[in-house]
């Protein structure tokens, strides 16, 4: 660990999803000559780890250029990420944006939860010359060039559709809304905030918009031809869904798989997900006890925001705050994205490649 590097283009700051995974990460760093730790001994110490850098990474793009990289943990127990431990999960976050200044990272993506530091203007950190970015511009500009893909692919008009944004109010949510408000039938939006929903919605009406809205998922589904779930809530449940609707689950985690169980009648696929294609590398090499797709070399968008970025040496706060994601914002990074050859992953679920 502490794998300070004299050119460290960029950093990584994210958790880990689910204590299955973690169990995998944490015996991955473990020597060969080390026991295999179950995980009940490592949910006893694992949020008291402090964050720190666990590997880097070496990136190509189709330009020929390489960057290099390194991913920081912050040890968030994956069990405690709803607001009654918001407090003491930005302390660690914030910590992690410390290490990264501290390893000279040019911009640190804040990837899964803790792009809630940058979305909630607290501050971006001591230092007025560290970079950071949610990475949800290139995020929401995956979901939606995927979600147009698979409908072409499927022989959907989206024109025609009325599409379900779950997490419609926030940041990802919002992007997503404003690139397809013109290109659908209806919007239908969901969100935990009614409030928010009621702003978000008039003011969408007053453009002429056909919107509904509310709280309840069990009212809105029934009418949908396409869901983008943007949302980390655990144990939703889609039910009454119309037959081969288009389902982007883009969350994090992605659940909907889970709850949906076998459900033939339903088009599902992992959204805000990209694919280098001239590759990468993990040094050391964990990607066995790390990586989990079907095909080589798919990342997060949040990730891979960053990574264009420093590719570009465009060291700056690209997405930051909640709601200043402009549909040109999106289309840039995406433009940029493809000249290094990293485009919207190929489509998958849980039970493989569609």
């Amino acid at each position: 660990m502490d794998s300070a590097s004299a050119c460290l283009d960029f950093a990584v700051i994210g958790h880990q999803d689910s204590w299955e995974n973690i169990m995998s990460f944490i015996n991955g760093l473990r020597t060969a000559d080390q026991e295999k730790l179950p995980v009940e001994k490592i949910k006893t110490t694992y949020s008291f780890i402090p964050p720190r850098d666990v590997f880097k990474v070496r990136v190509r793009s189709a330009t020929g250029t390489e960057i290099n990289g390194v991913y920081i943990e912050t040890f968030i127990d994956p069990d405690k990420l709803d607001m009654s431990f918001v407090s003491t999960n930005i302390k660690k976050v914030k910590s992690a944006m410390s290490w990264s200044q501290k390893l000279g990272a040019g911009v640190a993506a804040l990837g899964g939860f803790t792009s809630i530091v940058l979305e909630g203007n607290l501050g971006l950190s001591g230092d007025p010359s560290a970079k950071y970015t949610t990475g949800n511009a290139l995020t929401s500009a995956y979901i939606v060039k995927a979600l147009e893909k698979a409908a072409l692919q499927k022989g959907i008009c989206l024109e025609r559709a009325n599409i379900l944004v779950i997490g419609a109010t926030g940041d990802i949510g919002t992007a997503c809304v404003e690139y397809l408000k013109n290109k659908v039938q209806k919007l239908l939006l969901c969100a935990r905030n009614n409030h928010r929903l009621e702003k978000l919605s008039s003011r969408l009406m007053k453009e002429n918009i056909q919107v509904s809205y509310g709280t309840s998922l069990d009212d809105l589904v029934p009418e949908a031809d396409v869901i983008i779930c943007v949302t980390s809530s655990t144990g939703l449940g889609l039910t009454n869904c119309k037959k081969n609707v288009l389902i982007c689950d883009a969350g994090y985690p992605k659940n909907l798989d889970k709850t949906i169980g076998d459900d033939k009648d339903v088009l599902l696929f992992h959204g805000g997900m990209g694919q280098v294609s001239c590759g990468f590398d993990f040094m050391p090499d964990y990607s066995k006890h790390m990586y989990q797709f079907e095909v080589p070399y798919i990342i997060h968008g949040c990730i891979l925001e960053a990574m264009v970025l420093a590719f570009e040496r465009r060291f700056e706060n690209y997405s930051t705050g909640k709601g200043n994601i402009s549909v040109d914002k999106m289309e840039e990074i995406y433009r940029l994205s493809l000249k290094h050859g990293i485009d919207i992953a190929p489509f998958y679920n849980a039970k493989g490649l569609w």
